[in-house]
């Protein structure tokens, strides 16, 4: 298999545009380096191309229409698409990625220049190939793409139970017993200090491990603390059960620990009374985010401190309903735990598809 410099196989250029040029409900995409796409009122290009974010979260997308870019977004059109198919080259350009962002240069923004892409080999089998790579990565995205609206229903479903059960918890609606959050729960924040080890086996937990609408039970980075390096720093162990939450950035992300754990300063946790379900009150939080943005510090990121956190209104419904809730909870979130193991073999197989097939080792 051939491998041939990406700068002859395709024309490269940049947009012209600064990303604030975006406007609400414009008629075409405008790409900018964010992951997500923004709209504008006109277009520039109209051409099926690959879109590499040039800086900041490098990224990649596919496109073919018409659309306006950004001046850091780098447009790659084929040259030749009887030589190098576009979704190929797409295919390509997601392995290509990681080496990219080993390439990319820069202080707390990093950026690619363009010969990092023009200079980039792609291997070029006959078009029969290719065009059996893109069919095959196709399915594989589209399993996958599949699953992933499964799990959504399964989260549209539980918002529809609650809501169904308890009303809007904004306004209230059913008139429940509105309670501080700090009359149910015991609010557990960490103390300042660092540890300046982690050498044991109770899982060091930051906000990156909380999974919204999910259970923690390990530390991504596999960070573990010993009793000893728990008390040096006055830190207390989270009791099994807690309501643990994010309250920097993206403000009420939650999760209900699996395992006895540590949190770090991004994480507040609530220890539930009697007649406070935390499967409830899991879900019940990231709906009052009204409450949470209006009361959180704001500097360059959002915070919220123990105080406010306790001071969040709780509205308390019967606690045999609140246990309903829990248990037709807890059946779907059991069928979401098979779906998410199954979309995590797809992915993990995707990803092998991709090494094999620009490897010359699919066909």
């Amino acid at each position: 298999m051939e491998w041939i410099e990406l700068g002859e196989l395709a024309e490269i250029q940049t947009g012209k545009l600064n990303a604030n040029a975006a406007v609400e409900n414009g008629k075409y995409p405008f790409f900018t380096c964010a992951d997500e796409i923004s709209y504008i009122d006109e277009y520039e290009y109209d051409k099926e191309c690959i879109l590499v974010a040039g800086n900041g979260n490098l990224n990649v997308k596919y496109y073919n229409g018409k659309f306006n870019a950004y001046q850091r977004t780098y447009i790659i059109e084929s040259k030749n698409t009887d030589r190098l198919n576009t979704m190929y080259l797409f295919y390509f350009m997601n392995v290509y990625m990681d080496k990219l962002r080993d390439l990319s240069i820069g202080g707390v923004i990093k950026y690619i220049k363009l010969g990092h892409l023009t200079g980039a080999k792609i291997p070029v089998p006959p078009m029969e190939i290719q065009k059996q790579i893109v069919e095959v990565l196709d399915e594989a995205q589209r399993l996958i793409d599949n699953r992933k609206k499964q799990i959504k229903l399964l989260d549209d479903l539980i918002e529809s139970i609650f809501y169904d059960m308890f009303g809007d918890p904004v306004k209230n609606d059913k008139r429940w017993e509105v309670k501080k959050l700090k009359e149910e729960s015991v609010c557990i924040v960490p103390a300042r200090d660092k540890p300046k080890s982690f050498t044991g086996n109770i899982p060091w937990i930051t906000i990156n491990d909380l999974e919204q609408n999910g259970y923690t039970l390990a530390s991504k980075e596999r960070l573990g603390l010993t009793m000893e390096e728990i008390l040096e720093v006055n830190r207390k162990v989270v009791p099994i059960g807690c309501v643990l939450m994010s309250c920097v950035g993206n403000l009420g992300i939650t999760s209900i620990n699996g395992i006895e754990l540590v949190i770090n300063q991004q994480i507040h946790a609530f220890e539930c009374s009697e007649n406070l379900n935390n499967r409830y009150l899991k879900h019940y939080i990231p709906k009052r985010i009204d409450y949470l943005d209006r009361v959180a510090n704001s500097t360059t990121v959002k915070y919220i401190n123990k105080t406010k956190c306790e001071n969040i209104p709780l509205l308390l419904p019967p606690l045999p309903l609140q246990n309903e809730f829990a248990e037709k909870v807890q059946v779907i979130e059991k069928q979401k735990e098979l779906l998410e193991k199954s979309l995590k073999l797809m992915e993990d197989n995707y990803n092998s598809l991709m090494q094999r097939a620009f490897k010359g080792e699919l066909f």
